[in-house]
This record gives C-alpha cells, structure tokens and sequence, in this order.
C-alpha cells in the first residue's frame, strides 16, 4: 500500500473515532487499571497475578537490569548471558531443556533493552506451572557450558556483521551513538563484532550473577484457580533464587553538544535514509504527555507533506518519541528517493517555524492527543501487551497510577505547555542529522546547513 493510501486510511479512522464524541470535545476518561494482584517472594521477587481464562496463557519475566551495565568493550554481553538462558541443552538435574519445552508445549523468547531483560512466552494453561518452574530452572541454575557459548559467540557475531550491511540498521546506530555519545544508550545492544570476540564465557558467568536477582525481577502472567495455589506452586519453583544487592543506576545522563551535527553515509542504493532528532526526557518527565502529542502532531503533518512532495514515489515517514530510565530523544526518519529527503527535512523545518511562533493548529493539537491517549487505550486490549504496561510502570517509577490517569494528563497540556515542549525538545539549530544515500543528492542543499561529516565504512 502507497504512503498516501495509508494515511487517508488513517486519517479517516481518527476522524471517525473523533466523529462519535457528540459533544464535539475530546473525551479523556480515566483508564481502567487491569486488575491484577501483586505479591512479593521472600527474596524479593514479584510476581503479577492477572485473572484470565484463556487456553494458551502469556507471561513475561523482567528484570530490571538490562543491557545499559554491558562493560564498555563488551556490549554484547547482556544479549549473549540472556541468549545462553535459553540455549543450553540439559540442566544441572540432567533434563533435556529443549525437550522438556517441547512436550510442555512452551514457547520461548527474549528481548534485551537497555533499561531491562524481558523473557517472555505463552503455554497451555494445564502446563502453566510446569513451565514456569522449567522457567525458573533455566534462569536460576543456568549451565554455562563452553561449547554453547563458542556457538552463540560467532552466530552472533555473523549476525550483526550481517546486520550492519542494511542502511536502515548502520544509521540507526550511527544516529545514537552521536546522539548520546558516551551514555550506554548510545552503544548497540548486540555489540559489534570487535566488542563480541572481547566476551568470554567468564564474563558470561559473572554478568548473570551481578544482573539477574529476584529483587530486581518481576514475573507477571494470567491464572484461573485459586490465587493461593498458583502463587504456592510459583514460589515453591522461585523461592530458592538468592537475593543480591542490586547494581547502582549511576549513569551519567546524555547532555547535548549543541549546534547542527550532520552525517553522510554515501550509498549508491536508490533508496536513500534520513534520520533528525534531539534528546528528549525520560518516562517520568512531567514533559512526556506533551511529547507523546508532539509525536501524533507530526504524524499528522506527513500526509500534506507527502502531497507536495512525493507524487508517484513512495516514501515511508515515522515519527517517534523514546523515552527510558534517562532521556531518551525524539527522531523524525524518512526513507525514499534520495532526491526527496531533504525537501522532507525542509517541511519540517516550516512546521517547526510555525510551531515555535505560536501558529498552533488548534484543531491538529486536540486531534494528537486523542490519538495518544488511544494508543495506550488500544495496547491495554491487547493481553501480552497488558502485561508489558503493567511492568513498565514499574521499571519506569511512573506507577499504576500512570495508566488511570493518563487520559487527563494529556488534556492538561495546553497550547502554551505544548508550545513550551516544541520549544525545548524540537530546535532547527541543535540536532542531529543523518542521511545515507549519493552525495550528489544533498550537495547543493547540505552546503547551506553547516559542516558535513563524511562517515567511511
């Protein structure tokens, strides 16, 4: 589907949903919070029970630890330790893992993320407790072997050597490692091959131990029953796990260098990459609501955007706020001929001018926010992701509180609040900019904008 077609899709969505508010104001009722219970271990691990009757039942195991404490020289390390959980073949009991996980019939995943380590998964709900103990095993007495870790270390080696040949990875990369230069959020969470083939199955062995603690664990899934069984039959499996002092969160925070700092990634590819943006705030930023508007507002810009630009090309654009323990950043990227990506950079920069005189399109604004507070709405429909929210309030020290009253927090930011956000996060002076494709493409326009820096491979 082209560009245009999906945003007159979008577009007509949102405004049907605005059409059934027949008071015509914006509705921000208070979010029901899941209901869920929370109880704690011994040792300090929590667990979230949720009520639910499905057959296969999801659950997601955080720990609030994640790939933002990998020693400089060896990122890498939290991604292979989590990836070994998951791979090694028998237990310290001499039961076949892989085997076990598929007579229970339990799937298995991770997702490594600077601020936590997620495990997640789902199983049959008469097999619940089995996989979780199997679960528990697998985290708790893992069995570092040295031919697993040979194989995991150059699978994933090849794996970022392979990944590192896409533009859209390589600028990524190069687009946050300039943005936050020596903070951890600016270094790949797989690592590079260089800072790979630094691991060693020691480093392994001491990263679980330092990283993976119940205190700093929280195991959240869905239960029929008896509350009282399942959290027996869990702690009976989770109990054991020993309670440590968890790491310190000392990070320095990214502060920015100030001025225009622009990139070239010469590409011969007729498809051609840009990447802006600037450090934002963190999740528990009072400045995040108007954020989350600031991003939908753009969305909202792109189809007339698209309209004066693209015509027969298509061009695919996102907006994007990240927000983490410490700030994250908003990025604007675009890919699409190389030919058009600066008059992109150009429209933006006329929106950013209006928005910073106070030319607020008052209608656009109200529309933003009700598409950001349906985003979480709409993610609380959804059973996995319920969980990740309900954890992430967690991680991020926002709170439940933070879902029930969302919606009214979003109408608190007014024009002026919003105004003031664009004002500090958003700046035509300060930014980063990276671009990939033929140099002949931006040349004329990239001599006006300040100092290009050519990255060679």
């Amino acid at each position: 589907m082209s560009l245009r077609i999906s945003f007159l899709v979008f577009l007509f969505l949102a405004m049907s949903i605005i059409s059934t508010n027949t008071t015509g104001a914006a509705n921000y009722d208070l979010i029901p919070v899941p209901e869920f219970y929370n109880q704690s271990l011994l040792n300090g691990m929590q667990i979230l029970l949720l009520p639910g009757g499905e057959e296969r039942v999801p659950f997601v195991l955080m720990i609030k630890n994640g790939a933002a404490f990998d020693p400089v020289d060896k990122e890498g390390l939290s991604h292979i330790t989590t990836w070994m959980i998951l791979e090694e073949l028998q237990s310290r009991n001499g039961m076949k893992i892989q085997e076990e996980m598929s007579r229970l019939d339990i799937h298995l995943d991770f997702n490594v993320k600077w601020d936590a380590i997620y495990l997640s998964g789902e199983v049959s709900r008469r097999h619940l407790v089995d996989a979780l103990g199997l679960l528990a095993e697998m985290v708790i007495h893992p069995d570092f072997t040295e031919e697993t870790f040979d194989r995991l270390n150059l699978q994933l080696e090849e794996e970022v050597e392979v990944e590192a040949e896409r533009m859209d990875i390589r600028t990524q990369q190069l687009f946050t490692a300039k943005l936050f230069k020596e903070n951890p959020y600016g270094r790949p969470i797989k690592g590079t091959p260089g800072t790979i083939r630094n691991l060693t199955l020691r480093d392994v062995r001491i990263h679980h131990r330092k990283l993976f603690v119940p205190n700093q664990a929280q195991l959240a899934l869905y239960y029929t029953g008896e509350r009282s069984h399942i959290f027996r039959d869990l702690s009976r499996h989770w109990g054991s796990w020993v309670r440590k002092d968890p790491l310190p969160f000392t990070f320095r925070k990214s502060i920015s260098s100030g001025g225009r700092q622009i990139y070239l990634l010469e590409g011969s590819s007729p498809h051609g990459i840009l990447r802006l943006g600037k450090l934002g705030g963190s999740r528990d930023s009072v400045d995040y609501y108007a954020l989350k508007i600031l991003e939908q507002y753009l969305i909202l810009s792109f189809p007339s955007w698209s309209d004066k630009i693209a015509q027969s090309e298509q061009s695919h654009i996102v907006a994007k706020v990240e927000t983490r323990r410490m700030p994250g950043y908003l990025e604007l990227s675009i890919q699409g001929p190389p030919a058009q990506l600066l008059n992109y950079y150009r429209e933006f920069e006329n929106l950013v001018t209006e928005l910073m005189n106070g030319r607020v399109d008052v209608s656009q604004l109200e529309e933003a926010k009700r598409l950001a507070y349906l985003d979480l709405v709409d993610s609380l429909q959804n059973p996995v992701s319920r969980l990740y929210q309900l954890l992430e309030t967690n991680l991020f020290n926002v709170g439940v509180n933070f879902i029930s009253s969302y919606g009214p927090h979003l109408d608190r930011v007014t024009f002026e609040i919003f105004k003031e956000a664009v004002q500090q996060y958003v700046s035509l002076e300060e930014f980063v900019l990276v671009l990939a494709g033929p140099w002949n493409s931006f040349q004329h326009e990239l001599e006006g904008m300040g100092q290009v820096i050519l990255v060679l491979e």
